[in-house]
């Protein structure tokens, strides 16, 4: 049976507790990640600094919301939810980052070290956040479990690319867009 647990049925509690204390450590993980991301927006100096964070606390935002209400309904019933709530779509906020900044991009534009310092740090967050995920998704057994920490470690790894997209913007946005063949600054 797909997703099939023993500890579903029996009730396992030694099974429920190590799972709510991986959600307990998900939540703080998460919460960590958000607290920086807000406090480096609200410090950053560059323009693409400042809305990657804000993407990047939006995205840390939903996956608390979706990590608490698993660990409402694990604690209420005891079962790992079948239908765990969905990820938002931040696909296309992420992109409109780099789109917006070559348009805003002029000769004022400035190398700032203390934003991409706060993205290095950032970066660490996320595979942080993928390292846990992706070892919990490997030591469970439940399907719908696994499915879930799979999707929140492949979430961080697409974090993690977009950050490190930002710095390669911060440092060197024509060779930023050249590489993705958005055109170049010089037409």
């Amino acid at each position: 049976m797909p997703g099939y647990d023993s500890s579903r049925l029996t009730g396992d509690r030694t099974m429920l507790d190590v799972r709510l204390n991986a959600l307990k450590r998900a939540m703080q993980l998460e919460k960590e990640g958000m607290a920086y991301y807000q406090a480096s927006r609200d410090k950053a100096t560059s323009e693409i600094g400042r809305n990657m964070f804000e993407y990047l606390r939006k995205s840390e935002e939903g996956h608390i919301r979706r990590i608490r209400e698993i660990y409402h309904t694990l604690e209420q019933s005891g079962v790992w939810p079948e239908h765990p709530p969905v990820a938002e779509e931040t696909g296309d906020a992420y992109k409109t980052i780099f789109t917006n900044a070559l348009a805003e991009l002029d000769e004022k534009q400035h190398l700032d070290a203390d934003d991409i310092a706060a993205l290095e740090q950032a970066a660490e967050f996320e595979r942080k956040g993928e390292n846990f995920y992706a070892e919990r998704a490997e030591a469970v057994t439940d399907l719908f479990e696994k499915n879930f920490y799979t999707q929140l470690a492949h979430e961080e790894f697409h974090h993690l690319k977009a950050i490190q997209d930002s710095i390669l913007m911060l440092k060197d946005p024509q060779g930023f867009f050249a590489d993705r063949e958005f055109g170049t600054l010089a037409g």
